[in-house]
């Protein structure tokens, strides 16, 4: 069986990267892997009774930027199997042993498990209007965000690479030159995929092995809406690298009617404090579809 380099890339998540750390540790307490936590903030992280195979590394290089702290552990990891693990994601030891088996089955070939959000924050979520937008419209599982060409009932070949919990040979990931540091957040993804095709390591998902993304610190509809803000600039950044098929495509009325909506904001987000007091849940929906549209559209055509 393979061993194993886990790389957590973490910036202030404070409970939630603990959390994570936590479940790793359990997880894999009776394989032979090292556990790399790179620090991408100025705060160090501070590890009471912390595991021989838990090194923590404050990144050296663009503090802005999880890709260079991916890089960075990669370039540190002893082991010939490297995982990456969003500082978010609750694993099983179900998730850590297939990863230390699959590669002892399949070459040219790297792999995500499946991922919902933890059951006690779906329940939370319940609560308010904005939670109950984010569970009808699929926020909450993989499944519903990868849309057409899911399965349930087995491992399939994937059109695209999530970084969430992302496990490949070390030689792959050096031969495909890692992560591409010059993208945006999130937008990197597309390069690393475009990689692994162009060198014919195929992209498998197994969503028979679950684990939890834990954004329980992230519910907050003004935090997401700021993330689809930079979902739309990190679009056109893609673009401005040769990717057209990231390109968003507005008429000139419906980036006036984006920008409007954009402006009343703030009056917008009062409304939705009645409508969530009134449990008017289908109203409050439209409202918050159309503050997700305005922040897309201003953030992709904030830069050209």
């Amino acid at each position: 069986m393979a061993s194993l380099s886990i790389i957590i890339p973490t910036k202030d998540r404070g409970e939630i990267f603990l959390k994570t750390l936590q479940s790793i540790i359990s997880a894999s307490s009776s394989s032979d892997t090292e556990i790399i936590v790179v620090n991408n903030s100025l705060t160090p992280i501070q590890l009471a009774n912390k595991p021989n195979n838990v090194s923590v590394y404050d990144n050296p290089y663009d503090k802005n930027s999880v890709f260079s702290s991916r890089n960075y552990g990669a370039s540190l990891a002893r082991n010939q199997v490297l995982l990456f693990i969003d500082d978010d994601i609750i694993v099983s030891k179900e998730s850590i042993v297939y990863a230390l088996r699959f590669h002892d089955e399949n070459s040219n070939a790297c792999f995500n498990v499946n991922w919902q959000y933890p059951p006690e924050l779906l329940a939370e979520m319940e609560k308010n209007i904005f939670g109950k937008f984010l569970m009808k419209t699929g926020f909450t599982t993989m499944r519903s965000l990868y849309g057409e060409g899911w399965k349930d009932n087995a491992p399939f070949i994937a059109r695209s690479l999530a970084s969430f919990f992302f496990c490949i040979k070390k030689d792959d990931f050096m031969k495909i030159g890692g992560y591409n540091e010059k993208h945006l957040h999130e937008g990197t993804d597309i390069d690393i995929t475009d990689k692994l095709i162009e060198n014919k390591i195929t992209i498998w998902i197994n969503p028979l092995i679950m684990v939890y993304h834990n954004e329980a610190d992230r519910i907050d509809l003004m935090n997401w809406l700021q993330r689809k803000k930079r979902f739309g600039v990190i679009s056109r950044n893609a673009v401005n690298m040769g990717d057209s098929s990231h390109a968003l495509h507005y008429t000139g009325i419906k980036v006036l009617a984006f920008r409007m909506i954009y402006m009343f904001q703030p009056l917008l987000l009062q409304l939705l404090a009645i409508l969530n007091k009134l449990k008017a849940n289908e109203l409050g929906f439209k409202v918050i579809d159309a503050l997700l549209g305005a922040n897309i559209c201003v953030g992709y055509n904030s830069t050209k």
